[in-house]
């Protein structure tokens, strides 16, 4: 099965040693160097390398199966983030007949890079399997992704998932729903490795989804705020154009109404 197959029936797909376990020491390295940062990651001084690589922009061409995508300045560092629950990032997430429930082709993505082993440590991806066709967050197989140092997730903005997801000591095999295990006792729960370290980006391509996406994050101010603090150079995007990816820079934002704009609102 393909990665485009795996990702269109479950909602998602890890792909494994992406990443030599030199490189993401390496990464480690640039996320406590870019910490601070507050735009995207391609206008990162170091962490924009992660993004720029070529093995992330095939891997994103080879789940959505088109060569040419879009970049649209969603991507983040996590720096221990401690928040977590079940939730969907698409923008009709509250809309039960919205046809991204309906499409198994919906094409925005989220690419996750875990800068630190998940197979036996706490606070890694938890999602539901086979989630993304259904617009509950109480549908699909509750996975605690376990991934490994090197390794790459990705899933469907429609795909139901959490992070920081605690392995339960006793069942380290199975997963649990993220809001229960935020209950239970350090003791009872594999460690995580300090800090935890996460970086995520979002990729789509030219259609209707990504168009009315951007529109959406217009209404969000953390969107709003890293897009007016993401500045690029020439030659970041002169090599996301040599990759076949169109940067999106000029979001309008002068003509955004503030009163559609949300504040509450953080990415989680």
């Amino acid at each position: 099965m393909t990665n485009k197959e795996q990702i269109n029936k479950h909602g998602w797909v890890i792909i494994k040693n992406v990443f030599t376990p030199s490189e993401i020491n390496t990464f480690r390295e640039y996320a406590e160097k870019d910490k601070a940062h507050v735009g995207d990651l391609l206008s990162a001084e170091f962490l924009s390398k992660i993004i720029l690589d070529d093995r992330i922009v095939s891997i994103f061409k080879e789940c959505t199966g088109e060569d040419r995508l879009v970049y649209f300045g969603d991507s983040t560092l996590s720096y221990n983030s401690g928040l977590c629950g079940f939730h969907k990032d698409s923008k009709d997430r509250h809309n039960k007949d919205s046809v991204e429930f309906k499409d198994k082709n919906y094409s925005l993505l989220r690419l996750g890079v875990y800068l630190q082993d998940h197979s036996e440590h706490s606070k890694g991806l938890c999602l539901r399997s086979d989630s993304h066709l259904h617009q509950s967050v109480s549908k699909g197989k509750i996975i605690n992704v376990k991934s490994e140092i090197g390794d790459v997730i990705v899933w469907k903005l429609t795909t139901t998932h959490s992070p920081n997801a605690d392995i339960v000591s006793l069942f380290p095999n199975h997963g649990f729903h993220p809001q229960l295990t935020k209950f239970l006792p350090s003791f009872m729960k594999k460690k995580s490795i300090d800090p935890r370290l996460a970086v995520f980006m979002g990729f789509g391509v030219d259609d209707q989804y990504t168009k009315d996406y951007i529109d959406y994050l217009k209404t969000r101010q953390y969107a709003i705020t890293r897009w007016e603090q993401s500045i690029y150079t020439k030659a970041q995007i002169a090599e996301m154009e040599r990759q076949n990816v169109k940067v999106i820079s000029d979001f309008g934002l002068d003509d955004i109404d503030q009163e559609k704009v949300s504040v509450s609102y953080k990415q989680v």
